[in-house]
């Protein structure tokens, strides 16, 4: 993919600062075979132009500003929730598998609208090439006979007029639902035309189900890898020899060093709501608790006015950082603190790695990100850091709970080969690990055949086992939906003993985790039931329906590798 950058530090809200580009790998590219009769009219790609001068991002061609890439992507994403709140929960399934299907799975809100947005656009300038239209007509019609329907299953025109009128905070208008509506439309038959020919093997499908539907019965011989590391004993040159033939395995980890600006008022002073006892006269419960609101709107009036001040001093900050491609952060954090005191946080570490990433920082709420999302993993990610470009290296985030984090990564110390006695350690433990697991494997081997013919004697299996000194375990019949809970490689053995016959030892050991199996199965059974003909057109119609949305993302993808994008960098 052809791939441009900018970077905009300008804007004068920290909440919506741009970071970086994320990367896209090509899937395959699907072969198309057919060329439907599309649906009729026009549907314009793209949104209302570029904005002359203040160009956001550019897809083959089509240029959106700020504006124009809100509206087409948030808040498309929004008109689409307020589906659910308008308690129209069927079409709102309708148009989440279309938003779903082209947005982005990226921890970042921003970085997920821009993907949907470029999908969106590539899709409808593809989907011209391939015949596949829409049009205000075909939309509307689609709505009044598909969407928004009432208890008695027909259309409802109230239904649709309330919605409609609720997406005007939005900037959206019936045109611009309507619009949607006729993407969706195409979505749907640019994904039968790509996936409709891929159809799965039936055979191959209800054999596989009949497979994990199966019951088996099995007895096992185990070998743990504890017991055979418990025999490895290395010396020194053997130890060192390993680490020569391996040492690349043994580096240090990789270190920042930052500079960060913090924004965000304590909350150890908000006053707390006062727990009455149980026999308290209800009189004073009721003074209490209006003296207790009265403090909290006293209390968070006056934060409220701090917070502006912070957030506008800060908002300078960023812009004369900006405006000196970085070349003033320190001199800018300088003087915000010199008027904002104590409550702007300026902090130069030293080196530090990914564990050990300050916690006054990484344990902050990441807004506009997925719950539980560490600042560390954006910093140590490499593509956050170019050491040619002082202005690359300053990323900006809303945190907590009225906070603004700028982080300038000042250092980045990429990892070295440890020498011998730095990795000893660790290359001993790798060298035990290894000759344990070989003669774990060995033993289970040499094993499985003595028994193997201990049973063409007519010994059972567990008779066979004692008989060579191993101690065998008999399982209960079980399935792969209800493996046995306190079996940790219960998945594997199913997976072995499933294509193994009844009264036989598998030919594969299981070799999950630590520990070794030999596998021997007592039983193999699978109930038949009335409704099996139902289940099995059920999952060739499901499996087919997923390799239609595979073929379609594998498509969507190839169009995005080979198109002329511009996206500006996301934090």
């Amino acid at each position: 993919m052809h791939t441009e950058t900018q970077r905009n530090l300008t804007d004068k809200t920290p909440q919506i600062m741009i970071e970086n580009m994320r990367k896209y790998t090509g899937l395959m590219v699907v072969v198309l075979i057919l060329l439907a009769a599309g649906l009729i009219i026009t549907m314009k790609p793209g949104g209302s132009g570029g904005g002359v001068g203040n160009e956001f991002m550019n897809v083959e061609g089509v240029a959106l500003d700020r504006n124009d890439f809100a509206k087409q992507g948030e808040n498309t994403v929004a008109a689409v929730q307020r589906l659910v709140q308008m308690q129209n929960f069927n079409d709102f399934i309708k148009l989440r598998e279309f938003v779903g299907s082209l947005m982005g799975t990226s921890a970042s809100e921003t970085q997920n609208n821009l993907d949907f947005v470029t999908n969106r656009i590539l899709l409808k300038l593809k989907a011209q090439e391939l015949g596949l239209y829409s049009s205000t007509e075909v939309a509307s019609k689609y709505i009044k006979e598909n969407m928004f329907q009432g208890r008695d299953g027909a259309f409802d025109p109230a239904m649709y007029t309330n919605y409609v009128d609720s997406l005007a905070n939005l900037g959206f208008k019936e045109s611009d639902f309507q619009e949607l509506i006729g993407e969706y439309i195409v979505f749907t038959k640019a994904r039968e035309l790509i996936g409709g020919g891929i159809v799965p093997s039936t055979e191959q499908t209800i054999a596989q189900m009949k497979s994990e539907a199966q019951t088996v019965g099995l007895s096992t011989v185990n070998f743990e890898l504890a017991d055979f590391a418990k025999a490895v004993k290395p010396s020194d040159e053997e130890i060192k020899s390993y680490w020569e033939t391996h040492k690349d395995k043994y580096k240090t980890d990789v270190q920042l060093k930052i500079t960060y600006v913090l924004t965000l008022l304590d909350d150890s002073d908000q006053p707390q709501r006062p727990t009455p006892a149980p026999d308290a006269d209800p009189n004073e419960v009721s003074k209490q608790s209006l003296e207790y609101q009265e403090k909290l709107a006293d209390w968070e009036e006056q934060r409220k006015n701090h917070t502006k001040i912070l957030t506008k001093l800060f908002s300078e900050f960023v812009d004369v950082t900006a405006d000196s491609d970085g070349l003033k952060f320190d001199e800018a954090a300088a003087a915000a603190k010199e008027q904002a005191g104590e409550d702007f946080t300026i902090v130069t570490t030293e080196a530090f790695n990914i564990e050990n990433t300050p916690a006054e920082i990484n344990n902050l709420t990441l807004k506009h990100y997925q719950p539980g999302t560490q600042l560390s993993s954006f910093l140590f990610d490499p593509k956050n850091y170019n050491a040619e470009d002082i202005n690359y290296n300053m990323h900006t985030f809303s945190v907590g709970r009225d906070g603004n984090l700028a982080v300038r990564i000042d250092e980045r110390i990429e990892p070295k080969v440890k020498d011998f006695e730095a990795a000893k350690d660790l290359a001993k433990a790798d060298l035990i690990d290894e000759r344990a697991r070989q003669a774990m494997h060995d033993a289970a081997i040499k094993a499985q055949t003595e028994i193997a013919e201990l049973l063409e004697s007519g010994k059972s299996f567990n008779e066979a086992a004692q008989e060579k000194g191993f101690n065998s375990s008999t399982l209960a019949p079980f399935t792969a939906a209800a493996p046995p809970a306190d079996i940790s490689n219960a998945e594997d053995l199913f997976r072995i003993a499933a294509v193994t016959a009844p009264k036989s030892i598998a030919k594969q050991l299981s070799e999950a985790g630590d520990t070794t199996s030999i596998v021997y199965v007592d039983s193999r059974s699978y109930e038949t039931s009335p409704e099996d003909a139902i289940k099995e057109q059920q999952l060739i119609d499901n499996t087919s329906t997923q390799l239609q949305y595979v073929a379609f993302n594998a498509w969507l993808s190839s169009l995005k590798d080979d198109a002329e994008i511009k996206q500006p960098l996301v934090q």
